[in-house]
């Protein structure tokens, strides 16, 4: 179109906007006049769009008034009551705080007919009569009527063939002629990479509904028949191109040649325009086959929130245009193009806007082409009605989008209604100007030149999608990374929504997907740089997504005599990997990034081949230990530049990794072994050596030798044991059973172990929580790699009102019932096979049932695999019983009833396990009360308990889940506990914000010191002075502070430290004064409790010291003991810690007694820099908060 016609067409299109804006206004009626004041003062007033979602959102949660009329409070006290209400609704309000939440029983069915009262006009009430009645009216207005039926989330095939169910039933309605249905509403199990199967499932199902709506018809007002007519909805982006691959495929079939269907566009997305023309072709053939038309609904888009959220905490690029105006001018691209002659006639048009300017360029546009006959208005029920009224009286056709809810089905509309507020009130939306617009108003005007600018704009701009990675064709600057660029961030993971990247996955399962005539891969020991394989023991890796036992990998065993080689190569570092700068080890292990990046098809491959593990669920694996080698040698900075200590590795390290993440937790142990500064032998599962094997590729092609990477599969009951207990390995990474940690400290009690255990982790759900959500949350947590994850949910511990909840349960059991399962060749499968045929408490826990239980859904073994097996949920678990205290690591949850939150935090806390643990609860308070009282290492609120990200959730666990220092993986700090420092100068302290006693005493000293007192001391106290400034400074700065390094949309991602607890400051003989003090200081200053033992016997100036002025002011009320090594050792069950000053001063008798129960003895030289030394006092803890509510950022929004 030229620019003249199209400024003439623009300039047309205004002047009938202004026409029908001021008929609209005249048509107001006094109630919508009442509105639209009621919407203005929200416009001024944005907080109270937060009160409202919140109280919408959060109150109606509990089916118990009570709990209802406290949330509904609890919201007006903390924000305010909303300043937009009316007098009376603000009147009422107050008279609810005042009196109302005492009668919640009375109050509360009032306070909820009145709110959906008030969301009638755009959620209408699904209730027969009330319903059919709207039905009536509308089409006596000459309006067509596209329903769409909301409902509970669909998690589960029932529910999914009961929501079909409800359409055919809709369309076989007399009153019904078009309805509204999303893919995910007819199939709850839509798989990306799964694409074929979930397009096939889903033409069957639409083939169900497209013969109803044939078969049916529907009398319009002339007395004219016509067949009902679908309309397929488009959701979220990752969605596309399944719904119109299903819509295509669907009416492809012979059957449907003459039948017509639509599907919806959304304008805000640049794919959208390519699709149209394809959409166009595709129909225009059709048509000359002999078929019938298509229709297209063009929106501009209403889950942007969503794809912002998705984008930011994947780390891809944002899947729609940024900003307005792109949207705004591609709509128009494609209305135009939709509206030429020999297109619209094939693809009929819906205009789906309450744009004026927008709807009044379409209706121009196709009065120039002559086909108005060809197209509809489309509007939002409820929505600015009057200007509906004012459109039809010139127009052709209306039709109606109206969501459908009847009173029990109410909460289900709570997302759309929350979506229809963020629209209403968007900063560029013409909804928000639409209360009292007047034509030649400043809002007018405003609205007319930005409609003005779009169509100059029109082909201006990108038509490419934005999601554009392709693994098929991916390359890699040799600069990425944090060796080049200075900052970490996380590598994306990919994204299976996209073409190119199903067909990599193909090619991977046909590159690696082995038959039993294939020649398994030969596997050798690294040992001392040389391959080693004739000679030795082999064992065989089986492929356990195959019936057929298809043998993938032969492998060489280790001996007592390759461990000897291996461990004496590795102390003395021929290669001088020890001698390395910090920053030539970060540049090297940037090169094994580069590796892990270029081989991530072969490492999914080979976990799948190996282990059974399913491509969805191996590939966050290669992003994280891409994170991994990334980020430790980038965290090693923090250190190396500290211009008061010199660090370097310990020596030998051990990595111990388990076959539940055979890629991502051996490559973090070795990485951060590496990056140290330490030579590793590494000791793979043996289930998945294969996979170990392709992981070490990447570290030997990057250039780590092998003398300095040795890999030696052997027998962790025999040749294991002896790596453990050579006294030349001078620290073990172990991820595996707590009990596999025990035997390691029970064979070499003073071995540095940093051990990630077990767990039995639980999911709380309150019932202030939003169950459909829970119930998603919970399916993934349990069930992903099929629950042989340690931080997967194994517990779901429900309060009453939600245990007796039968439609929760319900939908529970329909989810899991309806996971895919199956070979990891199968991409539609959500859980593999399991590593092994169930044994010992997993196949108890399978097939057993304890007192009080019962099967909700018992678990089955399937397609005679004896590694496959189904989902399991037991109901009614005991406290205290086998299914609550045992980690089964399987498909299988226990269910819980509590009385309350704190009894089920109670529960929770009773396993002494605490690795992950999980909340849904939508109460704030709630939320609050659960972080402070649940003891567990990662903590997850309304969000799945597993997929923890490098430094957005570091992972590590307290109790029984961990043994050691108790730093997570992930952490900034997870590399110090492998290096040795040495300070060299007295640490550069700034300025400390407050006040402390420590600090005064630490004043006085100096100040004693400078006079001349207190000499025979000087220099251990004044190194003591130093320390205490440094504690307290990095105690201010980093330690008491909670850290999110990347402030994700709608996510918050906590790091905090928590005291250790009860500590025991262990004297020795050849502690110097310095190191007595400076423990005391960092156990009080840590907020510790401090217990300071003095050997029994012992005395010298410094217990002359302590028990003098100076020593019992620091140390101050304290408790102070004499106590032998058997009475340290008898205390070990009541503490959590022992500090000794260096590891030589530690006795083998409280090494051995320590080592029984896993208690960490910190022995590490006692440092003045408080960044290292304070690391000994404090465990870690994060907290991950999914704090969005549909892409809807809350309070955030205002900021």
């Amino acid at each position: 179109m030229d620019t003249q016609h199209s400024d003439k067409l623009a300039k047309e299109a205004v002047y009938l906007a202004e026409t029908w804006q001021k008929r609209a206004n005249d048509l107001l009626t006094s109630e919508e006049k009442t509105i639209q004041k009621q919407m203005k003062r929200l416009l001024t007033h944005p907080m109270d769009k937060v009160v409202m979602t919140k109280m919408i959102d959060q109150s109606f949660r509990s089916h118990n008034n009570s709990r209802v009329a406290d949330q509904i409070s609890y919201v007006l006290k903390k924000y305010g009551v909303p300043e937009f209400f009316s007098m009376g609704d603000k009147l009422l309000l107050q008279l609810f705080l005042g009196l109302g939440r005492h009668v919640p029983q009375v109050s509360v069915p009032r306070v909820v007919d009145k709110m959906r009262d008030d969301s009638s006009r755009s959620v209408i009430p699904g209730e027969k009569e009330i319903f059919h009645a709207h039905l009536e009216k509308r089409k006596s207005e000459g309006v067509r009527m596209n329903i769409n039926h909301l409902g509970e989330a669909v998690l589960g095939e029932e529910e999914s063939l009961s929501r079909l169910s409800t359409y055919l039933k809709d369309l076989k309605r007399p009153e019904i002629e078009y309805i509204s249905v999303k893919i995910s509403t007819i199939y709850s199990q839509i798989q990306s990479l799964g694409f074929d199967h979930t397009v096939g499932v889903l033409k069957e199902r639409l083939s169900r509904l497209y013969r109803a709506a044939r078969d049916n018809h529907f009398i319009r007002n002339d007395g004219t028949r016509v067949p009902k007519f679908v309309n397929l909805d488009m959701e979220e982006y990752r969605d596309l191109e399944i719904t119109v691959a299903a819509f295509t495929g669907t009416l492809d079939r012979e059957e449907f040649k003459n039948h017509s269907a639509g599907i919806v566009l959304q304008a805000y997305l640049p794919d959208s325009y390519p699709i149209q023309q394809e959409l166009t072709a595709w129909a225009r053939s059709r048509m000359t086959d002999g078929g019938a038309p298509i229709k297209l609904r063009i929106v501009k888009g209403a889950n942007m929130e969503m794809e912002q959220v998705e984008s930011a905490l994947n780390n891809w690029p944002l899947a729609t245009y940024d900003n307005k105006p792109d949207v705004d001018a591609n709509y128009k691209r494609m209305v135009a193009f939709g509206m030429e002659s020999e297109n619209i006639r094939a693809v009929h048009l819906g205009i789906g806007s309450h744009n004026l300017f927008d709807l009044a360029y379409a209706y121009k546009l196709a009065q120039q082409n002559n086909v108005t006959e060809y197209f509809s208005f489309e509007m939002l029920e409820g929505m600015a009605d009057h200007v509906r009224r004012a459109i039809q009286e010139t127009s052709e056709e209306m039709v109606l989008y109206a969501p459908v809810a009847t009173k029990q089905e109410f909460i289900s509309a709570i997302a759309y209604l929350i979506r229809r507020l963020d629209e209403n009130t968007a900063e560029e939306n013409f909804l928000r100007y639409s209360p009292k617009l007047q034509v030649g108003s400043e809002e007018w005007d405003f609205l007319r030149e930005q409609f003005l600018a779009s169509c100059k704009h029109r082909d201006k701009p990108g038509q490419t999608p934005h999601r554009i990675q392709n693994r098929l064709k991916e390359s890699f600057s040799e600069k990425k990374g944090t060796f080049y660029e200075g900052e970490f961030s996380n590598e994306p993971d990919t994204d299976w929504s996209l073409g190119t990247n199903r067909k990599w996955a193909e090619a991977i399962r046909d590159k690696w997907k082995k038959g039993p005539e294939d020649i398994p891969t030969e596997i050798p020991l690294i040992v001392a740089g040389l391959d080693v394989y004739h000679g030795r023991e082999t064992q065989e890796c089986f492929d356990a997504s195959q019936k057929e036992k298809v043998c993938t990998a032969r492998y060489a065993m280790a001996n007592e005599e390759d461990v000897i080689r291996a461990v004496t190569i590795a102390k003395a570092d021929p290669d001088g990997w020890r001698k390395k700068r910090a920053e030539e080890r970060h540049r090297i292990l940037s090169r094994v990034a580069a590796e892990l990046r270029r081989s991530r098809g072969d490492l999914l491959g080979a976990a799948a081949a190996n282990t059974g593990k399913v491509f969805t669920e191996s590939d966050p694996e290669v992003s994280e230990a891409i994170d991994f080698t990334e980020f430790y040698p980038h965290s090693v900075k923090a250190y190396a530049e500290l211009n008061n200590v010199e660090c370097q590795g310990k020596g030998v390290g051990l990595v111990i990794s388990p076959w539940n993440f055979p890629i991502a937790i051996p490559c973090g142990g070795i990485a951060a072994s590496l990056a140290a500064g330490n030579t590793v032998i590494f000791k793979p599962a043996s289930a998945a050596v294969l996979t170990a094997w392709q992981l070490c590729q990447c570290f030997w092609k990057a250039g780590i030798s092998k003398n300095v990477l040795q890999f030696l599969p052997c027998s962790g009951s025999e040749t294991g044991v002896k790596l453990t207990a050579h006294p030349d390995v001078n620290f073990v990474i172990l991820t595996g059973g707590t009990n596999t940690g025990l035997r390691i400290l029970e064979t070499r009690p003073g071995i540095f172990l940093a051990a990630e255990t077990g767990g039995k982790n639980a999911t709380i759900v309150t019932a202030m929580s939003d169950r459909d959500q829970a119930i998603k949350n919970i399916i993934h947590s349990a069930f992903s790699n099929c629950g042989q994850k340690c931080s997967a949910t194994s517990l779901v511990i429900l309060e009453k009102e939600v245990y007796k909840d039968e439609r929760f349960k319900k939908q529970l059991v329909d989810a899991a019932k309806s996971c895919n399962v199956g070979s990891a060749w199968d991409f539609h499968n959500k859980m593999g096979a399991l590593i092994h045929p169930p044994q010992g408490d997993l196949k108890k826990a399978l097939t057993e049932l304890e007192p009080g239980e019962s099967w909700a859904l018992k678990p089955e073994n399937i397609r005679n695999n004896p590694c496959m097996w189904t989902p399991g949920i037991k109901w009614g678990v005991s406290p205290g019983s086998y299914t609550h205290m045992t980690e089964f690591f399987g498909p299988l949850i226990g269910v819980m009833s509590a009385k309350n939150l704190e009894h089920a935090i109670e529960l929770v806390n009773q396993t002494g396990y605490g690795l992950t643990s999980g909340l849904e609860s939508l109460d704030k308070r709630e939320q609050n009360h659960w972080k402070n009282q649940v003891r567990a290492g990662n903590l997850y609120v309304n969000r799945g308990t597993t997929g923890a990200i490098v430094l957005r959730q570091p992972f590590g666990g307290m109790g029984k889940s961990a043994l050691g220092a108790g730093i997570k993986a992930g952490s900034p700090s997870y590399v110090a506990q492998f290096m040795d420092f040495k300070e060299t100068d007295f640490p550069r302290v700034r300025a400390i914000k407050n006040d402390y006693a420590l600090l005064r005493i630490a004043q006085e000293w100096k100040q004693k010191l400078d006079w001349g007192g207190l000499s025979e001391f000087e220099a251990d106290l004044r190194k003591t002075i130093c320390a205490v400034k440094s504690y307290l400074y990095h105690t201010e700065q980093e330690f008491s502070q909670e850290h999110d390094y990347f402030h994700l949309r709608g996510q918050d991602n906590i790091l905090r430290y928590l005291p250790v607890g009860r500590v025991v400051v262990r004297m020795h003989e050849e502690d110097s004064l310095f190191d007595v003090l400076a423990r005391i200081a960092a156990v009080k200053i840590s907020g510790c409790k401090l217990i300071v033992s003095i050997p029994k016997g012992l005395e010298n100036e410094i217990t002359a010291f302590l028990h003098g002025k100076e020593g019992k002011q620091f140390v101050g009320k304290e408790p102070v003991l004499f106590q032998t090594d058997e009475d340290v050792v008898e205390m070990i069950p009541l503490i959590q810690r022992i500090r000794y000053a260096a590891p030589e001063r530690v006795p083998n008798a409280v090494f051995d007694g320590a080592a029984k129960t896993g208690l960490y003895i910190a022995r590490t030289k006692v440092m003045m820099e408080g960044q290292i030394e304070l690391l000994q006092y404090f465990q870690q803890q994060s907290i991950c908060d999914s704090y969005h509510r549909y892409g809807n950022l809350g309070e955030r929004a205002v900021l």
